[in-house]
């Protein structure tokens, strides 16, 4: 009996053509584990995404936008201090309270003696002019329930914030006597990118202001 003939060119096409598909295969998932690996590493180490809730930052951040947060600041300032890498008055920090995160604003830095009075904000007796909030937005003190009375100066203690919302008539904040003075080591970084709406996706720098005679 004539032995079976067997069809070279064909067998080794087909056993290519099924190596080369697996080997995509690997490949893709590959990639797939490297984009996990990096998106871990960042979320643990450089950023986390933050999502704005309610209106206490307005008008500069809405409801809903979604924000990236830079987590560096907290442990690369104090490591290389001559980099002089962080927190500065004017940037939008992220910190917990209670099982959310607040979003606001760096108003008083460690050491300022700071005093609310007629609707406005003074920093060492000096008159804070702060260019991210309207001209017509008065910043007010909590009646019942405020760590600071009209008028009062307080002094921010060493390693600690006062920080408020831009939206000054409705924010929950330093004002209040819950929340207070925050402490450097709560804070869980400096916002530094918006990424939605995409009408309003960019960098995010620090907020302008200075401090004048008045």
């Amino acid at each position: 009996m004539a032995a079976p003939q067997v069809k070279t060119s064909e067998y080794f096409y087909s056993e290519v053509k099924s190596s080369k598909g697996g080997r995509h295969i690997v490949n893709f998932l590959q990639i797939i584990a490297i984009i996990l690996v990096i998106g871990v590493i960042l979320y643990l180490v450089i950023l986390i995404p933050n999502q704005v809730d309610g209106q206490s930052m307005e008008p500069n951040f809405h409801d809903k936008q979604l924000l990236f947060t830079d987590k560096t600041i907290n442990w690369l300032g104090p490591l290389i201090p001559a980099l002089n890498y962080n927190y500065g008055r004017g940037d939008v920090v992220v910190f917990p309270e209670g099982e959310r995160d607040l979003i606001k604003r760096v108003v008083g830095m460690p050491g300022d003696r700071l005093r609310i009075e007629k609707d406005r904000v003074y920093i060492n007796d000096l008159l804070l002019d702060e260019a991210y909030i309207p001209d017509a937005m008065p910043t007010r003190t909590i009646l019942g329930g405020g760590s600071i009375n009209e008028g009062e100066t307080v002094e921010v203690p060493a390693d600690s914030y006062f920080l408020m919302g831009d939206n000054r008539t409705n924010s929950k904040d330093s004002r209040f006597r819950d929340i207070g003075f925050v402490e450097r080591k709560e804070l869980k970084g400096r916002v530094f990118f918006r990424y939605w709406p995409l009408d309003s996706f960019g960098i995010i720098g620090r907020g302008e202001s200075q401090m004048v005679n008045q």
